[in-house]
């Protein structure tokens, strides 16, 4: 039988060029077979743990690096996955496919800055990501404007794509965000469908489409895309912005079946699980017979049993509890949360089970979690413990911007003063304050 597989050189304008010459061409199949397999039955830790040894084997092959960079970025390593996609564009300059995903963590990245930038103008922005640690801060000099390294690196991005293949849709992609984070939605949505119209059959391209039409107030339209994008790869990602349409558009039941079809292909995926009990939590009481939320809750544990770090489900079942005035079970969720945080060592990294959301938000965002829980000492009155929480995050953070913003409102509100107003003066009463915002079914706020 057949020991390994070859894997031809490709031609540099294909953006694949003969990289993979440093080391062996033949790759062993007992190797690379796990790998994909794992990775195309939704198994994202176990393939992430084989990509792991097949780029340290193969350390200057930019498709096996790729693949890596892709199911970090997937598991929400993000910054990880920055750097191997830097170690492909050093290998091979031309390199082209796949890096709309590259692309995609840019503008990732970027909407992290704006948020940082926002709040330093006064302005407020309520976004999916904080800034990431450990990338260079924020110049100061650049606070006048709306210009970042970021939005520079998804510049140069687009213009070496565009020069090297722009007959494939990732060039074209790229364009689509460098637009969407200037927020230039009508250009954004022109270079999408440029594309689509070049192939068809690209799955992030559909899925990108959907996410713009989604954030347009345009759910209906954004189903069809998501749909579309989920025909072509049945991963989580588009199961999720299926989810979310139907939910945004009204059709609750819909959304439902639609997560229990995301366990039925990705059952040991937590984010799966996830979408049901998000999904669950929102429908409306008369859908569920009066259980929904009783069935929400169950679900989002058992998401959070299945991977403790992941912030989606444990926020929306903090809402939950919130909406029902047990302030303190989600306090005592949250520092659990926290205490996760605590454990994660380095052995733990170097262990294929712990390749999870866990890796990322433990080791970066755990700012993220003590934001949360100065929101719920503030729907509880306890202001102090308040404060001390929104202290501590901003001193893990000093760009998260919902920390900033909320310890300015109470800070605001304790002195007496309106924090909706800019120049203050009018006292207000407890009700006024507590959260700045909607509780209790995960659709403001932080989103995983």
């Amino acid at each position: 039988g057949h020991d390994n597989i070859d894997v031809p050189p490709k031609s540099e304008k294909s953006g694949q060029n003969d990289a993979t010459k440093t080391t062996s061409s033949l790759i062993p199949f007992r190797d690379y077979i796990p790998a994909y397999t794992t990775l195309h039955s939704n198994h994202l830790a176990l393939s992430l743990h084989h990509f792991s040894d097949l780029t340290a084997q193969y350390p200057h092959n930019p498709r096996f690096l790729m693949k890596f960079a892709h199911i970090q970025q997937e598991l929400g390593q993000i910054l990880l996955a920055e750097q191997n996609y830097q170690r492909v564009r050093a290998i091979d300059p031309h390199w082209t496919d796949g890096m709309d995903k590259y692309a995609y963590l840019l503008y990732q990245l970027r909407m992290s800055r704006k948020n940082a930038l926002m709040v330093r103008h006064g302005g407020y922005l309520h976004y999916v990501y904080s800034s990431y640690l450990g990338r260079d801060k924020v110049e100061e000099g650049m606070m006048g404007g709306t210009e970042c390294g970021v939005e520079e690196d998804l510049g140069q991005l687009c213009a070496d794509l565009l020069d090297s293949e722009d007959k494939r849709p990732e060039p074209w992609i790229c364009l689509s965000l460098y637009h969407l984070a200037r927020d230039d939605h009508e250009k954004a949505m022109a270079f999408v469908d440029k594309a689509i119209s070049l192939n068809q059959q690209h799955a992030f391209s559909h899925y990108l489409r959907g996410s713009i039409l989604l954030t347009s107030h345009r759910p209906d339209h954004a189903i069809v895309s998501f749909f579309r994008a989920n025909d072509i790869q049945r991963d989580i990602p588009s199961f999720e912005g299926l989810v979310e349409s139907y939910l945004a558009a009204g059709k609750f039941k819909e959304a439902i079946c639609t997560a229990k079809e995301a366990i039925s292909r990705c059952s040991k995926d937590a984010r799966a699980v996830t979408l049901v009990g998000l999904a669950l939590a929102q429908a409306p009481t008369s859908q569920q017979k009066g259980e929904g939320k009783d069935r929400a809750k169950r679900a989002l544990k058992k998401a959070l049993s299945m991977d403790p770090g992941s912030m989606r489900p444990l926020f929306c079942l903090v809402d939950i509890y919130a909406s029902e005035g047990e302030y303190e079970t989600c306090v005592k969720l949250l520092q659990d949360g926290l205490e996760n945080c605590g454990k994660l060592n380095e052995d733990q990294l170097n262990n294929a089970s712990a390749f999870s959301h866990t890796s990322t938000w433990n080791k970066e965002h755990a700012d993220v979690i003590y934001v949360k829980l100065a929101e719920i000492h503030t729907y509880n009155e306890a202001y102090v413990e308040a404060l001390n929480c929104y202290h501590v995050a901003i001193s893990m953070n000093p760009h998260n911007g919902l920390a900033v913003q909320g310890l300015e409102r109470l800070e605001k509100f304790m002195s007496g003063l309106d924090p909706d107003e800019a120049e203050g003066g009018d006292e207000v009463d407890d009700s006024e304050v507590k959260g700045g915002g909607r509780q209790g079914d995960g659709s403001e706020g932080y989103h995983y």
